[in-house]
Order: C-alpha cells, then sequence, then structure tokens
C-alpha cells in the first residue's frame, strides 16, 4: 500500500513539473502538410505498356496513318515523277534540307524521296501493294479484332511485289521511261 502511495506521488509531481512555467514542455502541434504523404513515381514496365490497350490503339492508328501517306504519295508519283525525278537523283536525301528545291509531290519532299525510292529505286507499281499491308495491320490493331489476316496478308505482299514487280520490268521495261517494275 505504500508503494501505491509513492508512485501516485512521483506521478504527480511528474505531472506538476510538466506544467510548471520555468520548464514546459512543448508539443508540436500538427499541420496540414504532415498529413500528406510525398507522391511516390510510378514505375511502368514495358510489359505493362505492351499490354495496355491503349498503346496498341495508338500502334494501329500510326500505321493506319503510314498507308493513307504512302497511298498518297504514290499515287502523287504516278504524275509528278517527271518533274521530281530529276531533283531527287540528283539530291538524295539533302533535298530535305535544301529550300531551293521544288518538288510537285502532293506530301511534298518527303513524299517524293519516299515514293522515288519504292517506285523507281525497289518495286515499281507493286510498292501499292505495301499499302495494304499497313492498312491491315492498322485495322486489326485499332478495332482489337482480326478483321483481315495479317500473315495471309504479308503471305500476298511478298509474293505479289516479287511477282509483279519482276513481271512489269520484263513486260514494260522499255515503255515511256516510267519504272513500272522498278
Amino acid at each position: 500500500m505504500v508503494g501505491g502511495f509513492l508512485l501516485s506521488l512521483s506521478l504527480m509531481a511528474n505531472k506538476l513539473k510538466g506544467n510548471s512555467t520555468k520548464n514546459p514542455v512543448v508539443k508540436p502541434r500538427k499541420t496540414k502538410s504532415d498529413n500528406l504523404k510525398p507522391e511516390k513515381e510510378e514505375k511502368v514496365s514495358f510489359k505493362e505498356l505492351a499490354r495496355d490497350e491503349r498503346t496498341w490503339k495508338i500502334v494501329g492508328f500510326i500505321f493506319l496513318v503510314v498507308s493513307f501517306f504512302l497511298l498518297i504519295s504514290f499515287i502523287s508519283y504516278f504524275f509528278t515523277w517527271q518533274q521530281d525525278q530529276p531533283e531527287v537523283l540528283n539530291k538524295g536525301f539533302s533535298i530535305l534540307f535544301d529550300d531551293k528545291v521544288q518538288v510537285s509531290n502532293l506530301l511534298g519532299k518527303v513524299g517524293a524521296l519516299v515514293s522515288n525510292f519504292f517506285i523507281n529505286t525497289a518495286f515499281g507499281i507493286a510498292s501499292l501493294l505495301i499499302c495494304t499491308f499497313f492498312f491491315v495491320v492498322g485495322v486489326n490493331l485499332l478495332f482489337k479484332r482480326k478483321v483481315f489476316s495479317i500473315w495471309r496478308n504479308l503471305k500476298y505482299v511478298t509474293i505479289g511485289l516479287l511477282v509483279l514487280s519482276v513481271s512489269l520490268h520484263f513486260v514494260l521495261s522499255g515503255v515511256g521511261g516510267f519504272p513500272y517494275g522498278g
């Protein structure tokens, strides 16, 4: 019993010490900033990015844009190749940085350069098949379902590029100077 009394006296003495004006105990007050937690940087892995539906829709849209870019560039080349071809052959890639060069292709210098490469240098008129491949891949990715078979299209495009370009070059090589077969 005496021990309990002494314990209560010591607790009272400690309580009085804390309330005295000589040695006040200052407790820090909580502010609004103490409640805020620092933001964590969210790490995105490549796997998560590849599984995201938005990523594939963006890639599909880019494929469709490339398809239409190539199609417009190629069709414009059929009408403007005589004006653009000498400029592209003389300047090469530096045509992009030369402000004095004027081209007639609807998509400008980039269109003239790309279409000259695919039609004049590579595959000729068969280059239009490349547009179909980009279109098929873009539609399938954008709508996230198999609208067209990509592998079947790739097979047809590959065979068509080889057969058409060689055949057109063999049959129409001396006609009008246009590179029908590349």
